[in-house]
């Protein structure tokens, strides 16, 4: 399925409807301003509110979804069982007044946009599309970067993890992408601003995902050289060798030598632009 972005809206001033908070993040939870949303224990009906989130405000057809949520179904067997699911989501949202969010026809579903709802993969997309998607003028000061990091901790654990279907990993793939692609972010302005310890603590996090994510090595390497550790810088060259040897059988790329070979003499780090050449190789390799 295709990822799509819902704006966050502001949260609802008093008086307003109830809020709804629903995290995708490892496992599956909803809640409202008044607890934990009650009648959600089907594990389909779970799927198909995921589902519908993740789409966002574009609607989904219904023989689509019928054949994304039950695959292994005749067709008219999956239709029959996500009109079953659809009732039920339809009579908890309703009992918990949450009665406009969902909409559905003859051939279309979707949820509608909701002043109170907030969705943890939802906020990381929209953080990942403005500082990375684009060209975000402010992303060097302490407010974007806050931001930034806030919503990097959003990612604790995989997209609904545990969770199997084709729709639900390609979404998880998606999500691991725009985390490890905020965490190179941060890195890259942690240097340009002297913070060490932050770049260093996103980079160990990147290598938590990908052992061999040579470019988060090579960031960290610069890190800590800059920071005056070279010997940790060294360290981070060796481990960068030892994970691409041993995950993806090739050696570190030649600008990654070299940066290795000017910390080892002890001479100035050149400027990072050769650390975006990485970004080229990596894909070849299955690196992110």
């Amino acid at each position: 399925m295709t990822f799509a972005t819902v704006t966050r809206l502001p949260a609802p001033g008093p008086g307003a409807g109830p809020s709804l908070h629903v995290r995708l993040f490892g496992r599956f939870d909803v809640v409202t301003d008044r607890g934990p949303l009650q009648g959600l224990e089907s594990r389909k009906v779970q799927e198909l509110l995921s589902y519908l989130l993740l789409a966002g405000q574009r609607p989904s057809h219904r023989d689509l979804l019928a054949e994304q949520l039950w695959p292994n179904c005749h067709s008219q067997h999956s239709r029959k069982y996500l009109r079953q699911a659809l009732w039920k989501l339809q009579r908890v949202l309703d009992v918990n007044g949450f009665d406009g969010l969902l909409r559905a026809d003859q051939d279309w579903i979707q949820l509608y946009g909701y002043d109170a709802l907030w969705v943890d993969a939802i906020e990381l997309e929209r953080v990942y599309e403005r500082f990375c998607g684009g060209s975000a003028d402010d992303e060097d000061d302490d407010d974007a970067m806050a931001e930034m990091q806030r919503a990097a901790q959003l990612y604790w654990a995989p997209l609904l993890e545990g969770w199997y279907q084709d729709w639900c990993l390609a979404a998880r793939d998606s999500c691991r992408t725009m985390y490890l692609a905020l965490l190179d972010r941060l890195m890259v302005l942690s240097e340009t601003r002297g913070l060490w310890e932050l770049g260093l603590a996103c980079g160990r996090r990147a290598l938590r995902e990908d052992r061999a994510n040579e470019r988060a090595h090579v960031r960290m390497m610069r890190l800590h050289y800059l920071a005056g550790n070279r010997t940790a810088a060294l360290r981070q060259f060796a481990l960068c060798t030892a994970a691409l040897e041993k995950d993806l059988g090739v050696a570190p790329a030649g600008d990654t030598r070299r940066l290795h070979e000017q910390i080892r003499d002890g001479g100035s780090v050149c400027a990072e632009e050769h650390v975006g050449r990485l970004v080229a190789a990596a894909s070849l390799v299955g690196g992110v």
